[in-house]
Order: C-alpha cells, then structure tokens, then sequence
C-alpha cells in the first residue's frame, strides 16, 4: 500500500465583492499563476455520523480528522459522475482518498434510502466501511471554482466563489431547490507538497488576506442551525 501524499492546504476568506482583486492579486503574483483548468461548478454532499463526529473534530479543532463526500462536478443531476472521497487530516497536513463510482447516479428523484443502497452497491474496499460508518447524508455545497498553478508547478490556488450549502439531515430526498443563508464569501485556498513549508509561507505573505480556519462543511451545518 503506497503512502498517500501529504499536502498543505491554506484557505483565506474575504468578502465576495473582493473577487475581481482576488484574481488579479493571483494573475499577478510573482510566481506566474496560470490558469491550469477551466473554472467549473463544484458539487458536494456530506456524510456524518448521526452524532455528528465530522463536525464536532472540526469544532473542537482535533489534530486527526476524516471527512467522508460524494463530489461531482457541474449543473446535470440526472447522470452524476460521482467520486467519493475521504479527505483526512493530521495536524497542518492532509491527504484525499478517491472512490470513482462505476455507475452514473441520478440525483433528480432518487430518496437518500435509494441512493445510500446504490452506493452500497458500487463501493468496494475501505471505502464500503466509510461509507457504512459515516452513513447520514448531512450537507450539499455547490461553488464555482477557478484553478491556478505557479510556473514552476509547485503551488496550486483556488479561487472557490458563489457558495451555497443545502440542508439535507430533515430531507427524506435530496434537497437541491432551498439554500440555506449564509454570507457572500470568497475563498481561496493555497496548495502544496507537504515538504514546501518555505515555498508555502512565501506565497502566503505576499496575499493581502488573513489565513483562517474555513470549513465549508462546518459553515454551512452551522448556517442552516442559524449559528452564524
């Protein structure tokens, strides 16, 4: 088994009408960012446990965290391409774990009873065990992301903007039509090899924004609770 490769990912957050800065701030760095792919909707449901273990690590800020999410990317629901993922975390460092599901999935109609049986279905491995153990779907976040990578291939930015979270713990369905409040942010997150401290540090003092702990997941449940 290969070990997984342990990276830095640091997010700073502003407010939304800060974006066209934002982009030119990245454009014009000093370490030529290049747009690296074309910018895309983002899509991703959460799972939790129905304690809520995901959400409690993050609150109580625990140096080992998992974190279980079907992504997929633009507006169709009828023929998800779906990959679950297992993103984990220890200390500054983290790493992701790629499920690829086989079969599209259609999200339009489908109840979360379906769904988690057809999930069921095409997960095989250490992946069938996550998904039995984080087993209620608890969130969806949709966002428009951009992708940025320096010349010299070591740093990755994205740009992640027009955020909306769906409340889905009270649904019996998908909920897909009724975003919850939360406030017009912008979010930009710094990407690197774990062994980059220096290159990492870097970047980061050269962008006029505030490093800060920023979880999607954790803002939107706090969001629909009414807690921001």
């Amino acid at each position: 088994m290969t070990m997984p490769t342990l990276r830095y990912e640091i997010k700073m957050t502003t407010a939304a009408f800060h974006l066209p800065e934002v982009q030119s701030w990245v454009r014009l760095h000093k370490a030529a960012f290049f747009e690296r792919y074309s910018p895309r909707r983002v899509n991703s449901l959460y799972f939790d446990t129905l304690e809520g273990e995901c959400l409690d690590a993050n609150l109580i800020g625990a140096s080992e965290r998992r974190k279980l999410r079907l992504r997929w990317y633009g507006t169709d629901l009828t023929a998800v391409q779906g990959i679950l993922e297992l993103k984990c975390k220890q200390g500054s460092l983290g790493w992701k774990e790629i499920f690829p599901l086989p079969d599209t999935l259609d999200l339009s109609s489908i109840s979360w009873e379906a769904l988690e049986q057809t999930l069921r279905e095409q997960v095989t491995g250490p992946f069938a065990v996550w998904l039995a153990y984080f087993n209620c779907p608890v969130l969806l976040t949709r966002y428009w992301r951009e992708y940025y990578e320096s010349m010299d291939l070591q740093v990755r930015i994205t740009i992640d903007s027009e955020l909306q979270v769906y409340e889905q713990f009270m649904h019996l369905t998908p909920n897909l039509t009724a975003p919850a409040p939360l406030a017009d942010v912008v979010v930009v997150e710094v990407k690197a090899d774990g062994d980059l401290h220096r290159r990492v540090s870097d970047i980061l003092s050269s962008f006029p924004m505030q490093v800060s702990r920023n979880s999607k997941y954790v803002n939107g449940v706090l969001g629909t609770l009414g807690a921001l």
